[in-house]
Protein backbone atom coordinates (compact mmCIF):
# COMPACT_ATOMS: atom_id res chain seq x y z
CA UNK A 1 0.00 0.00 0.00
CA UNK A 2 2.52 2.49 0.88
CA UNK A 3 4.82 1.81 -2.21
CA UNK A 4 2.18 2.15 -4.52
CA UNK A 5 0.49 5.45 -2.98
CA UNK A 6 4.39 6.66 -2.45
CA UNK A 7 3.51 8.62 -5.26
CA UNK A 8 0.51 10.44 -4.35
CA UNK A 9 2.48 11.77 -1.27
CA UNK A 10 5.45 12.57 -2.57
CA UNK A 11 3.30 15.06 -5.44
CA UNK A 12 0.71 16.00 -2.58
CA UNK A 13 -2.12 14.36 -4.11
CA UNK A 14 -3.35 12.54 -1.29
CA UNK A 15 -6.63 13.70 0.39
CA UNK A 16 -7.02 11.43 3.12
CA UNK A 17 -5.70 8.06 4.24
CA UNK A 18 -9.23 6.92 2.99
CA UNK A 19 -9.01 8.07 -0.40
CA UNK A 20 -5.54 7.12 -0.72
CA UNK A 21 -6.35 3.20 0.05
CA UNK A 22 -9.32 3.44 -2.36
CA UNK A 23 -6.74 4.65 -5.27
CA UNK A 24 -4.38 1.94 -4.08
CA UNK A 25 -7.05 -0.64 -4.07
CA UNK A 26 -8.24 0.63 -7.61
CA UNK A 27 -4.56 0.15 -9.28
CA UNK A 28 -3.73 -2.87 -7.92
CA UNK A 29 -7.11 -4.36 -9.81
CA UNK A 30 -5.94 -2.10 -12.76
CA UNK A 31 -3.17 -4.66 -12.63
CA UNK A 32 -4.72 -7.68 -12.38
CA UNK A 33 -3.94 -8.10 -8.80
CA UNK A 34 -6.87 -9.54 -6.85
CA UNK A 35 -7.85 -10.21 -4.61
CA UNK A 36 -6.18 -6.19 -4.45
CA UNK A 37 -6.80 -5.79 -0.63
CA UNK A 38 -4.47 -9.03 0.34
CA UNK A 39 -1.89 -7.56 -1.91
CA UNK A 40 -1.85 -4.32 -0.55
CA UNK A 41 -0.66 -5.31 2.82
CA UNK A 42 2.17 -7.64 1.33
CA UNK A 43 5.48 -6.78 1.61
CA UNK A 44 8.03 -7.02 -1.59
CA UNK A 45 9.55 -10.28 -0.41
CA UNK A 46 6.41 -12.03 -0.81
CA UNK A 47 5.76 -11.41 -4.17
CA UNK A 48 7.06 -13.00 -7.08
CA UNK A 49 8.96 -11.40 -9.89
CA UNK A 50 6.00 -10.59 -12.34
CA UNK A 51 3.90 -9.11 -9.46
CA UNK A 52 6.67 -7.11 -8.51
CA UNK A 53 6.39 -5.49 -12.13
CA UNK A 54 2.70 -5.55 -11.65
CA UNK A 55 3.37 -3.19 -9.00
CA UNK A 56 5.64 -0.95 -10.21
CA UNK A 57 2.93 -0.28 -13.33
CA UNK A 58 0.61 0.10 -10.46
CA UNK A 59 2.41 2.95 -9.07
CA UNK A 60 2.57 4.72 -12.30
CA UNK A 61 -0.93 4.37 -12.66
CA UNK A 62 -2.01 5.79 -9.68
CA UNK A 63 -1.02 9.50 -10.66
CA UNK A 64 -3.43 8.91 -13.68
CA UNK A 65 -0.02 9.73 -16.31
CA UNK A 66 -0.62 10.00 -19.74
CA UNK A 67 3.09 9.17 -20.70
CA UNK A 68 5.08 6.01 -19.48
CA UNK A 69 8.45 5.50 -19.62
CA UNK A 70 9.58 1.85 -19.53
CA UNK A 71 13.31 1.10 -19.61
CA UNK A 72 13.77 -2.87 -19.74
CA UNK A 73 10.37 -3.03 -17.92
CA UNK A 74 10.39 -6.86 -19.40
CA UNK A 75 13.92 -8.01 -19.15
CA UNK A 76 14.53 -9.63 -16.17
CA UNK A 77 11.58 -11.90 -16.41
CA UNK A 78 11.07 -15.21 -17.52
CA UNK A 79 9.64 -15.90 -20.87
CA UNK A 80 6.14 -16.55 -20.04
CA UNK A 81 5.68 -14.00 -17.13
CA UNK A 82 7.38 -11.67 -19.94
CA UNK A 83 4.48 -12.38 -22.28
CA UNK A 84 2.07 -11.98 -19.32
CA UNK A 85 2.96 -8.31 -18.67
CA UNK A 86 3.85 -7.70 -22.33
CA UNK A 87 -0.24 -8.61 -22.75
CA UNK A 88 -0.90 -6.26 -19.49
CA UNK A 89 0.92 -3.21 -20.74
CA UNK A 90 -0.91 -3.40 -24.41
CA UNK A 91 -4.35 -3.62 -22.83
CA UNK A 92 -3.90 -0.68 -20.08
CA UNK A 93 -2.38 1.20 -23.26
CA UNK A 94 -6.01 0.18 -24.88
CA UNK A 95 -7.82 1.02 -21.99
CA UNK A 96 -6.64 3.79 -20.51
CA UNK A 97 -5.27 5.62 -23.86
CA UNK A 98 -1.60 5.60 -22.42
CA UNK A 99 1.54 6.62 -24.30
CA UNK A 100 4.31 4.49 -23.61
CA UNK A 101 8.01 5.52 -24.30
CA UNK A 102 9.16 1.60 -24.53
CA UNK A 103 12.76 1.23 -24.04
CA UNK A 104 14.40 -2.32 -24.81
CA UNK A 105 17.51 -4.09 -26.85
CA UNK A 106 14.60 -6.21 -28.07
CA UNK A 107 13.04 -5.48 -31.36
CA UNK A 108 10.87 -8.40 -31.00
CA UNK A 109 9.43 -6.49 -28.37
CA UNK A 110 9.41 -3.20 -29.21
CA UNK A 111 7.40 -4.58 -32.23
CA UNK A 112 4.54 -6.18 -30.17
CA UNK A 113 4.08 -3.18 -28.07
CA UNK A 114 4.71 -0.10 -30.50
CA UNK A 115 3.80 1.61 -33.62
CA UNK A 116 6.79 4.12 -34.14
CA UNK A 117 10.07 2.80 -33.53
CA UNK A 118 13.38 4.79 -33.14
CA UNK A 119 16.46 3.05 -33.14
CA UNK A 120 19.76 4.95 -31.47
CA UNK A 121 23.15 3.77 -31.71
CA UNK A 122 25.91 5.69 -29.02
CA UNK A 123 23.93 8.07 -28.13
CA UNK A 124 22.24 9.04 -31.51
CA UNK A 125 19.19 8.18 -34.00
CA UNK A 126 20.20 5.73 -36.59
CA UNK A 127 16.59 5.58 -38.11
CA UNK A 128 13.54 6.06 -37.23
CA UNK A 129 10.08 5.82 -38.67
CA UNK A 130 6.98 3.56 -38.21
CA UNK A 131 7.32 0.64 -36.61
CA UNK A 132 6.01 -1.94 -39.68
CA UNK A 133 8.02 0.00 -42.52
CA UNK A 134 11.39 0.21 -40.08
CA UNK A 135 11.52 -3.33 -39.55
CA UNK A 136 10.22 -4.64 -43.07
CA UNK A 137 12.95 -2.21 -45.02
CA UNK A 138 15.60 -1.22 -42.45
CA UNK A 139 17.98 1.07 -44.52
CA UNK A 140 21.19 2.01 -41.85
CA UNK A 141 23.18 -0.96 -41.45
CA UNK A 142 23.03 -0.69 -38.14
CA UNK A 143 19.18 -1.54 -38.22
CA UNK A 144 19.54 -4.43 -40.89
CA UNK A 145 21.40 -6.09 -38.37
CA UNK A 146 19.19 -5.63 -35.17
CA UNK A 147 16.02 -7.11 -37.68
CA UNK A 148 18.16 -9.94 -39.13
CA UNK A 149 18.30 -11.38 -35.59
CA UNK A 150 14.63 -10.84 -34.33
CA UNK A 151 13.64 -14.69 -33.57
CA UNK A 152 11.03 -16.03 -36.17
CA UNK A 153 8.83 -19.03 -34.75
CA UNK A 154 8.64 -20.87 -38.07
CA UNK A 155 11.70 -23.28 -38.11
CA UNK A 156 11.42 -24.05 -42.04
CA UNK A 157 12.03 -20.22 -42.50
CA UNK A 158 15.90 -19.23 -43.13
CA UNK A 159 17.05 -16.08 -42.93
CA UNK A 160 21.18 -14.68 -43.46
CA UNK A 161 21.87 -13.17 -39.92
CA UNK A 162 24.23 -10.31 -40.05
CA UNK A 163 26.79 -10.25 -37.33
CA UNK A 164 28.50 -7.54 -36.20
CA UNK A 165 32.14 -7.29 -35.39
CA UNK A 166 34.52 -5.32 -34.14
CA UNK A 167 34.28 -3.31 -30.53
CA UNK A 168 31.50 -0.93 -29.59
CA UNK A 169 33.54 2.67 -29.38
CA UNK A 170 33.56 4.12 -25.99
CA UNK A 171 31.50 7.21 -25.69
CA UNK A 172 34.13 9.29 -24.53
CA UNK A 173 36.17 8.73 -27.35
CA UNK A 174 33.89 8.61 -30.36
CA UNK A 175 35.14 7.87 -33.93
CA UNK A 176 35.03 11.17 -36.17
CA UNK A 177 32.72 11.26 -38.90
CA UNK A 178 29.54 7.92 -38.69
CA UNK A 179 29.55 6.94 -35.10
CA UNK A 180 29.10 3.19 -36.49
CA UNK A 181 31.81 3.09 -38.84
CA UNK A 182 33.89 0.47 -37.09
CA UNK A 183 31.38 -1.94 -37.32
CA UNK A 184 30.17 -1.17 -40.46
CA UNK A 185 29.93 -4.02 -42.98
CA UNK A 186 28.58 -1.22 -45.71
CA UNK A 187 31.50 1.74 -44.76
CA UNK A 188 33.08 2.71 -48.08
CA UNK A 189 34.23 6.11 -50.17
CA UNK A 190 31.01 7.10 -49.88
CA UNK A 191 31.02 7.60 -46.62
CA UNK A 192 31.35 11.47 -45.68
CA UNK A 193 34.29 12.39 -42.77
CA UNK A 194 31.06 14.63 -41.18
CA UNK A 195 28.35 12.81 -38.94
CA UNK A 196 25.44 11.99 -41.21
CA UNK A 197 22.02 13.40 -40.80
CA UNK A 198 18.53 12.24 -40.57
CA UNK A 199 17.04 12.09 -44.46
CA UNK A 200 13.92 11.42 -44.80
CA UNK A 201 13.42 8.11 -47.24
CA UNK A 202 10.46 7.38 -47.62
CA UNK A 203 7.30 9.52 -45.55
CA UNK A 204 7.82 9.23 -41.78
CA UNK A 205 10.93 7.20 -42.29
CA UNK A 206 14.29 8.90 -41.16
CA UNK A 207 17.91 7.47 -41.90
CA UNK A 208 21.26 8.78 -40.96
CA UNK A 209 23.84 7.08 -43.36
CA UNK A 210 25.87 8.09 -46.76
CA UNK A 211 24.96 4.87 -48.56
CA UNK A 212 24.13 5.33 -51.93
CA UNK A 213 20.34 6.06 -52.61
CA UNK A 214 19.73 7.29 -48.74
Amino acid sequence: EDLIGEGLVVHELDESDEILYERVIRSLEDVRLVPAENFARRYTHELSGGQLQRIAIARSLILKPNLIIADEPVSMLDASIRTEVMNLMTDLQSEKELTYLFITHDLAQARYIGEYLIIMYLGRIAEMGPMEDVIQNPQHPYTKALVSNIPIPDPTVERERIMLEGETPTPIDLPEGCRFKPRCQEFGPQCKPEEPQLAEVSPGHFVACYLEGL
